[in-house]
């Protein structure tokens, strides 16, 4: 097993990042203090109810309305997190970074990772973290990210299932469905292609815009997953996010990779266009989810 905290791979990993290909992993983190349901739980209280929520555990692997039927009230969050094993629930607490010792652990998790694949880790811009504490039986519904994703499982078993999208045309309407609130969440099952067996010290690279889903077995799970955006999906996301406001104006822009010289075109405006509400605004903070 793996004697350091962060995910272990070699060299050969830029090809998978490269190429957006799910990676299995070991890590040295499931025994970390910082990491222990006793600490999650205080740092739930930490971070606030405005940084955690909460569904039901048991829903169907398809739940693109999970918003308006699963979400549960946070009202004790530490008391809630401590009774996990009985009550039924599915907490992610969002951006630890916001806490100092989380924000190092974050940054040591992919810096560590980054020396031994041979990248730079100026590349990895916007580190996130977020924690995942579910009862027995519980699912994660089938989704996508835009983020790079490490998922490092802590306690309990999961199955992390991969899918892909039927076509070009499928993997659109997602992404529209995502930048207009469904925050990925997938309206139909995707085929499935690939199952991991998560266990303490096991993870996955889960590369963006792949559909992924997870299931509990009988007992509490714990994990983290720490994200990353470098030029490759900050490009995509951005060229995204401008295809969405001129669509709004009636225009039908093409979807990104059609016309790569227009995305360079898109992501650059979209880079001032952001630079310049910083400097009338100020910056935003890494609280921002």
């Amino acid at each position: 097993m793996n004697s350091t905290p962060w995910p272990a791979v070699d060299r050969s990993f830029q090809d998978a990042l490269a190429q957006r290909r799910p990676t299995p992993f070991t890590h040295g983190l499931a025994d970390d203090p910082r990491l222990s349901l006793d600490a999650i739980a205080r740092l739930g209280d930490e971070l606030g109810a405005d940084s955690v929520s909460a569904e039901r555990a048991a829903k169907p692997l398809v739940s693109a309305d999970a918003g308006a039927t699963n979400v549960l009230e946070v009202v004790a969050v530490s008391d809630q997190i401590r009774a996990l094993a009985a009550n039924d629930s599915w907490f992610t607490l969002l951006n630890i970074e916001q806490s100092g010792p989380y924000r190092e652990l974050v940054d040591q998790l992919l810096e560590g990772m980054a020396a031994d694949a041979g990248l730079d880790p100026a590349t990895m811009k916007r580190r996130m973290g977020f924690v995942f504490a579910s009862s027995p039986g519980s699912v994660t519904s089938a989704h996508f990210d835009i983020e790079h994703s490490f998922l490092l499982q802590l306690e309990g078993q999961r199955k992390l299932a991969f899918g892909r999208f039927a076509d070009g045309e499928q993997r659109e309407r997602e992404v529209h469905r995502y930048w207009n609130g469904s925050f990925g969440r997938l309206e139909t099952m995707p085929e499935q292609v690939a199952e991991l067996e998560l266990a303490p010290g096991r993870g996955a690279y889960i590369p963006p815009y792949t559909p992924h889903w997870l299931t509990n077995g009988d007992n509490t799970s714990l994990s983290l997953t720490v994200t990353f955006f470098n030029r490759d999906n900050a490009d995509e996301s951005m060229v995204q996010a401008f295809n969405e406001k001129v669509g709004r104006w009636g225009l039908a822009p093409k979807a990104y990779g059609d016309a790569p010289g227009r995305d360079r075109a898109k992501a650059a405006f979209m880079r001032a266009y952001g630079a310049a509400k910083v400097r009338l605004k100020g910056p935003e903070t890494s609280a921002s989810h």
